[in-house]
């Protein structure tokens, strides 16, 4: 015989009539009812999926208050206040609300905003939580929309799937969506949203409307079909114009993932790239790295899991300090306009500024200049480039990393105020560029040339000479001249890059880099200090590519062993505050007699 249901608890109104659909639902009420399930209470009939209380039933009728029609609205708009109010996750500790770290919720606000995403990230950088609380923001505040997670492993999709379920089990009822299905790789809800998992195969995805694609670990995708899986999959989302794809991996090599996140990084395709790196996770820094290198064993054990290094057994040049410090500090440089290279007829959008530097102010007293050139073709390979450096004082926060000064010329830095890059300027046109910068803009006198002389920067410096025929002011004075082997005896015209010199050239940037004597702020300068490194075979490059940038930093490292630098900083200190002076005449002072000079410097600043 069948138990009679028991009565509700007090405050619960269950008047449920024949038809249950007509029944309305509220949030006071579903509470009501479920302190009376804890009571011990057994209705005929929920608003619950299979009376499961953490699922929705679908399509029943539910009437919303004013407040939670607006909340519903802010999150379906703003996905970070979304995953930061409502989101959970089970933890060591239990069942968590979710605290996004930064990077976090710029890689959500780039999800929800572009239409086709490709992430590269380091282990255990929170990216299955960052998926799973997408396709559940995606699932709920859409209509009639699919959702397919495809993963190398089957068991990595469900991870995936399971996160997602676990947010949306755990929601206010009032935003969950209706559940019409519940299975392990397969859910649909009563707003027409569906989750679909499957395992990467050749025929993955055949056969469905896809509206939202993510696919996890594409670099692990076995190479015998990479290319014939994208082939079937990408069409199945590219024919919808309001379509999503996003891909995410750690690298695995040179494959298909490499090919869309290189070609995204460039700017070649629909594709926009994120990076996490592991030194972006808060509380990691060289000291965990150390831990890690000694916990995995090696280097390269490390560089595999943590390195986001597509060349196995690469290494990168730039500690974590370091990296940390440059992409906290990197800053989107802008374009000014030039009327100099208006009336020259010279494209120069390639030429950016850090902001807020004002060109007027460039020929005011005791502002001097190097420049940092490396010259191309100029026919859509690689970039001619100029990067551009204020030589200035070290802010007094900076002295302690001065560890062994010889003289106040090693309290003084170069500072990027602006660069420019382009791979379709012919020598000719980069030269003309070049000469207004140094001879127009700036005052050449307060300017140095550091030219790379391995390919073309002889031929751009005798066209330097000619550009201007009718004004040219060329001065060869300009150019700081450096020894081109190391047992030459004389300097000559430029900075000549070999294989015997580079890698001295490379540690003496990563140290000037951790003391902040080299100083950089442009953001693609910065990307591509992230990703230069030492490869396998012994040699310094970029893995993804474009390195110039970042080569004409390193190059500029060498201006600090120059008389002209010496120059330039004896006129800045001649004129600087008396009492600053003092300062560091006391701890060259203090340090030549042995002192300890962090103790000393902290005692004077």
């Amino acid at each position: 015989m069948a138990q009679k249901p028991q009565a509700p608890s007090a405050g619960f109104d269950m008047k449920v009539p024949k038809n249950q659909q007509q029944f309305s639902w509220t949030t006071q009420k579903v509470e009501q009812l479920m302190i009376a399930l804890d009571d011990g209470y057994k209705p005929a009939s929920t608003p619950f999926y299979e009376g499961n209380p953490n699922l929705r039933k679908g399509n029943i009728v539910f009437n919303y208050s004013d407040q939670e029609i607006q909340e519903i609205k802010r999150c379906a708009k703003d996905i970070v206040y979304f995953a930061n109010t409502y989101c959970t996750v089970m933890t060591d500790h239990g069942l968590q609300t979710i605290t996004l770290r930064p990077y976090q919720e710029v890689m959500l606000r780039q999800f929800q905003a572009e239409r086709f995403n490709v992430c590269l990230a380091s282990r255990q950088i929170g990216k299955t939580i960052c998926s799973s609380i997408f396709i559940a923001w995606y699932s709920v505040f859409n209509f009639d929309k699919n959702s397919l997670i495809l993963s190398n492993k089957g068991a990595t999709t469900r991870e995936i799937i399971d996160k997602g379920k676990t947010i949306l089990e755990h929601l206010p009822f009032f935003i969950k969506p209706g559940t019409l299905k519940w299975d392990v790789f397969n859910s649909k809800f009563d707003n027409g949203c569906r989750i679909i998992g499957q395992t990467t195969t050749k025929k993955a995805a055949i056969g469905f409307t896809i509206h939202l694609l993510f696919m996890d670990e594409f670099a692990h995708i076995p190479a015998n079909f990479v290319d014939t899986f994208y082939e079937n999959v990408y069409p199945t989302v590219s024919a919808s114009t309001n379509s999503k794809v996003i891909i995410t991996s750690t690298p695995n090599g040179f494959n298909k993932f490499y090919d869309i996140y290189t070609a995204a990084d460039k700017g070649l395709s629909e594709y926009t790239p994120f990076r996490v790196d592991w030194w972006d996770v808060p509380g990691r820094d060289d000291a965990w790295a150390r831990q890690e290198v000694a916990n995995l064993g090696s280097d390269e054990a490390f560089n595999r899991q943590y390195g986001n290094q597509f060349i196995a057994g690469s290494s990168l040049l730039l500690g974590a300090a370091s990296l940390k410090k440059l992409t906290s500090n990197q800053l989107e440089f802008e374009h000014k306009e030039i009327p100099e290279f208006d009336e020259a007829e010279i494209d120069y959008s390639g030429l950016l500024w850090l902001p807020g530097f004002n060109l007027d102010e460039i020929e005011e007293d005791y502002n001097y200049w190097v420049f940092s050139v490396d010259i191309a073709e100029g026919v859509g390979g690689d970039y001619s480039v100029i990067n551009i450096f204020q030589v200035k004082m070290l802010e007094e926060k900076d002295w302690l990393n001065v560890t062994t000064p010889g003289s106040f010329v090693d309290f003084f830095s170069i500072s990027q105020v602006g660069r420019f890059r382009s791979n379709e300027h012919t020598i000719e046109e980069f030269a003309k560029s070049l000469y207004i910068l140094t001879f127009d803009l700036f005052f050449s006198e307060n300017v140095k040339l550091i030219i790379e002389w391995n390919m073309f920067g002889g031929e751009l410096l005798k066209r330097m000479e000619t550009v201007f025929p009718q004004r040219n002011d060329f001065d060869e004075e300009s150019v700081v001249k450096f020894k081109h082997r190391i047992d030459a005896k004389t300097k000559q015209f430029g900075l000549k890059v070999k294989s015997d010199n580079k890698p001295i050239f490379c540690q003496n940037f990563k140290k000037y880099i951790s003391q902040n004597k080299i100083q950089i702020f442009d953001k693609e300068t910065v990307k591509e200090s992230s990703t230069f490194g030492k490869l396998p075979n012994g040699s310094y490059a970029g893995q993804l590519g474009n390195d110039d940038l970042i080569m004409t930093c390193i190059n500029s490292s060498e201006f600090f062993t120059t008389l002209d630098f010496s120059d330039f900083v004896e006129e800045i200190y001649d004129n600087v505050d008396v009492s600053v002076q003092t300062k560091i005449d006391k701890i060259l002072e203090k340090d030549s007699k042995g002192g300890n000079l962090n103790f000393d410097i902290y005692d004077l600043v």
